[in-house]
This record gives C-alpha cells, sequence and structure tokens, in this order.
C-alpha cells in the first residue's frame, strides 16, 4: 500500500442494509482502533436518522458524497449483490480500501476486474465472509490435519425459510433483494455463496468439476438447488441450498481416518451458546469438542484493522474469493449443461 495508515481506522457504509445494523456497526464500534466515521443511503432523508441509530459521525444523501470524504479510508459495501462490482470499483478509484459483502461478485469475471480496480488503485479489497474468521474453522482444518483425514467426502447443507418471515405481508416480501433477479438475489447469491466456499476451505483442494440441479423457481431466482464439486485429490463436496425450507447449515466430513458433524456451520449467536464440533476418529472414542463462542463480525472487523493498520496478511486472499466467484459461476452453468470443468492456470484470467 502507498499510503500508511493510523488508528482509528475510519469506516464508511454504503446503504442501510440491516447487515450493518446487527453486523458491522456494533463491531466497529466495540473495536478500539475503528471509528464509523460516516454511511449513505440513496432514500433521500433516511441517511442522517440511519447514522443516528448506527452510531456514525455523518450521513450522506448519495455514495458519491461518502466517496469524496478524505476522513474515510475503508467502505463497506452491502449493496445488493448486483451493485457490488459497480460500487466497490468507485470506491477503489476514490482511493479507498474496500470490504464487500459476500458474494464478492455474481461473476469470476466480475471478480477479477474489481481484483484489477484494486492492484490499479493500491489500494486492499477484502470479501466479507465473517464466518472465516471464527477459532473454529482452523480447529476444523486441524482435526482434518491430525485426526480424521484425507478427506474424502464433504456435505453442506445450508436452509431457511425466507418467506416465513414476511407471514402474509406480500407486499414487504416482494421488496426483499433475494426475490429479485434484477438485484442479483436467489439462493446461490446468498447461501450458496457460503456453501461453496465451506466446502473449497475444509477441502482444501482446488475444484476440478461442478455438476449441480436446479430444483426449484420463484419470481426468475432460483430458490433451492443442489449438487456436488469433485475436487484435486479425489475429494467430493456434495451441497444442498435452499431459501424456503427450514433448517440451518449442517456441516458432515467423511475422511479416511474418521469424521466430523458441526450444526450452525456459518453463524454464531450467544443466546446459541459455544458451537459445538463432533468429532469420531475410528481409532479413538468419539468427543464432542466445544470452541467458546465469538462475535464473528468483531474478529472480521479486528482482522481487517490489522490488516491495514498492522501490514497483515488477509485470511480471506483474492485469489481465494476469485475461486468462490468461478464456483459459483460453474454451478450456475450446470443446471443446464450437467457438468461443467473449472477454469485453472491461464484459463482464468
Amino acid at each position: 500500500m502507498s499510503q500508511t495508515l493510523a488508528a482509528p481506522l475510519r469506516w464508511g457504509v454504503l446503504g442501510s442494509a440491516r447487515i450493518v445494523e446487527t453486523g458491522l456497526a456494533p463491531a466497529i464500534a466495540r473495536d478500539p482502533r475503528s471509528v464509523l466515521m460516516a454511511v449513505a443511503s440513496s432514500t433521500s432523508g433516511k441517511a442522517q436518522k440511519f447514522a443516528e441509530r448506527v452510531g456514525a459521525n455523518r450521513g450522506y444523501e448519495n455514495y458519491r458524497q461518502l466517496l469524496d470524504d478524505d476522513e474515510v479510508d475503508i467502505v463497506y459495501v452491502p449493496l445488493p449483490n448486483s451493485l457490488h462490482r459497480e460500487w466497490a470499483i468507485a470506491a477503489l478509484e476514490a482511493g479507498k480500501h474496500v470490504l464487500v459483502e459476500k458474494p464478492l461478485a455474481l461473476t469470476g469475471a466480475d471478480a477479477r476486474a474489481m481484483f484489477d480496480a484494486a492492484a490499479t488503485a493500491d489500494k486492499i479489497l477484502l470479501e466479507g465472509f465473517m464466518w472465516r474468521y471464527h477459532p473454529r474453522v482452523e480447529r476444523i482444518r486441524e482435526i482434518i490435519r491430525d485426526e480424521i483425514g484425507p478427506v474424502k467426502l464433504l456435505r453442506l447443507a445450508y436452509t431457511y425459510d425466507l418467506g416465513s418471515g414476511y407471514g402474509d405481508d406480500t407486499a414487504a416480501a416482494a421488496r426483499d433483494i433475494r426475490y429479485s433477479a434484477e438485484l442479483g438475489g436467489g439462493a446461490l447469491a446468498d447461501i450458496g455463496s457460503y456453501t461453496m466456499s465451506g466446502l473449497r476451505t475444509y477441502a482444501g483442494a482446488r475444484p476440478v468439476h461442478v455438476a449441480g440441479r436446479l430444483l426449484a423457481e420463484q419470481n426468475g431466482v432460483d430458490m433451492r438447488f443442489s449438487g456436488e464439486i469433485l475436487f484435486e485429490g479425489g475429494a467430493i463436496g456434495q451441497f444442498y441450498a435452499a431459501m424456503d425450507m427450514p433448517g440451518g447449515a449442517v456441516l458432515d466430513i467423511q475422511g479416511e481416518r474418521g469424521r466430523l458433524r458441526m450444526a450452525n456451520a456459518f453463524r454464531t449467536a450467544a443466546e446459541w451458546g459455544d458451537p459445538e464440533i463432533e468429532v469420531t476418529p475410528f481409532a479413538a472414542p468419539a468427543r464432542l469438542e466445544i470452541v467458546p463462542f465469538a462475535d464473528q463480525f468483531a474478529l472480521e472487523v479486528d482482522a481487517i484493522v490489522s490488516v491495514l493498520l498492522d501490514g497483515r496478511t488477509p485470511v480471506i486472499k483474492p485469489e481465494d474469493s476469485i475461486e468462490n466467484a468461478d464456483t459459483l459461476d460453474a454451478v450456475r452453468r450446470s443446471w443446464s449443461e450437467h457438468i461443467v470443468d473449472m477454469p485453472r492456470g491461464a484459463e482464468r484470467e
């Protein structure tokens, strides 16, 4: 980076997404080396009220005003998925570092364009997968390495019932961006991005082939799908995602020497208690490991601050985000092409 930053790291937010109130803004407020400097809203008259609600120093009535603010170091982009590329690149060109809420981009091509813009601007671009910062991720990797691996089969199911949250209020449901094809909605971009990232993280290998099936659509967006990924080395990752049925996220890993299972695979909440990992080595007694609860957004903010202020290596590297975008591309294509070969080497450029 050409510019040396000093604490506090000054954050700006584009949009008034609910995740700002429930996740990132409280985490910034608790971080001793961060301050929420500004928020911007595209809805007239909303910015200042939202700023007061989330504890920001000021509110802007349009996104460009925030990007022109010299007192903002990093911009968080939790906008609808179809707007990620446009506004991430705009923020980078304005001289800001950028954190984009998952999924970073709707296509691999968009992801590459965004990282090209970051390189040109000499700024850091990061994808907002808060689950990757929890200690249980590294603990599971250790268990795979030391006790149950090599991995042969990974299963990830992630489901929730989006419509049930609205009851009979169909008008409110219709405004949910996850039901909008134009805004990049659908289960694949939402929870599917988690399942692809999870399978890739724990497989520890490059995806080679993807095969999938679209099971249900609504309003032009995918509601439910399933499939599998073949990884280098022979491991198989099976996935199922739906936003029209309850269930949550469950991870199941089968290795040569044992298996592992974990519920609530991507989210934590204080009311859920400490995350639990069920470990069953074939040569030892089964056990239940407890990983202390930690706020994943707080861990994410702390890690990002360390990247920008202390020069630490990002947890989620550019090649990781690009591969996840490529995998989402492959899943989408597999609904009509059945089996899709993943790009490799020069094919990724």
